[in-house]
């Protein structure tokens, strides 16, 4: 069985070996690597997080284990920078706390998408709002950037609510339920929760605007969810 695939997950297991899971457009892999945490294996390069690699696997009765992985791409210049191995964290962590196994695979474009635009320079931390909004939309937690979650009104929207994930129009809100933030911060927020991968590059937001945004998600998540993103320390710094 042959594979091409960007690897997501690499799980120590036993002495030097590891559990790898790869996604690509169509599906998710999970497979014992044999020896790869050796210095000298012939495979090592070929699991590293986030290479695009082509795996040759043979069934086991215990599963698939892989034979040989030749690398295709390994993104080494992601790795070569402090923003980029930040960048790598966080999606690794977001991804893996949020969206199940057999779902892995719908985060293959969004991924791909993200690695080419952080090569090519552009801003990370629009990008890191961005997948996080992705991310919460695809395990449901997405929040509803359309109308008022009140009342559906469409225009005169002035706050979120942080614990809820909505938007609220001033006859709704009370001072209470949410937080009143600028139009512009509203209109980030609504434009990153409905952004498609192809458009990823469309507009980069301002720093000081991507840290008020990721603080307001992680409040959101810290509520929801109640877990801590450990890699948005970095991030915020």
């Amino acid at each position: 069985m042959e594979i091409d695939g960007l690897v997501l997950r690499v799980n120590p297991y036993r002495d030097y070996d590891a559990m790898v899971t790869v996604i690509n457009k169509r599906s998710s892999f999970s497979f014992l690597a044999r020896g790869v945490r050796k210095i000298q294996s012939k495979n090592s390069f070929s699991v590293l997080p986030f290479a695009y690699s082509h795996f040759d696997l043979m069934k086991t009765k215990d599963g698939l284990s892989l034979k040989t992985g030749n690398v295709i791409d390994s993104h080494a210049k992601l790795r070569d920078s402090y923003e980029g191995l930040m960048m790598l964290d966080f999606i690794g962590e977001v991804t893996s706390k949020f969206i199940q196994e057999k779902e892995l695979h719908k985060t293959y474009n969004s991924i791909q998408r993200i690695i080419e635009l952080l090569e090519n320079g552009f801003d990370h931390y629009t990008l890191a709002i961005i997948y996080l909004a992705f991310i919460l939309n695809e395990s449901g937690y997405g929040w509803n950037v359309k109308a008022c979650q009140k009342c559906g009104q469409k225009d005169d929207i002035v706050a979120i609510n942080t614990s809820t994930g909505g938007f609220i129009c001033r006859d709704c809100f009370d001072g209470q339920n949410g937080a009143k933030l600028s139009s512009r911060l509203l209109k980030i927020i609504r434009y990153i929760f409905m952004v498609q991968p192809e458009m990823y590059d469309h507009i980069a937001f301002e720093k000081d605007e991507c840290l008020v945004v990721l603080s307001l998600l992680e409040e959101f998540i810290l509520t929801t969810v109640e877990f801590r993103l450990n890699s948005l320390k970095l991030l915020q710094n």
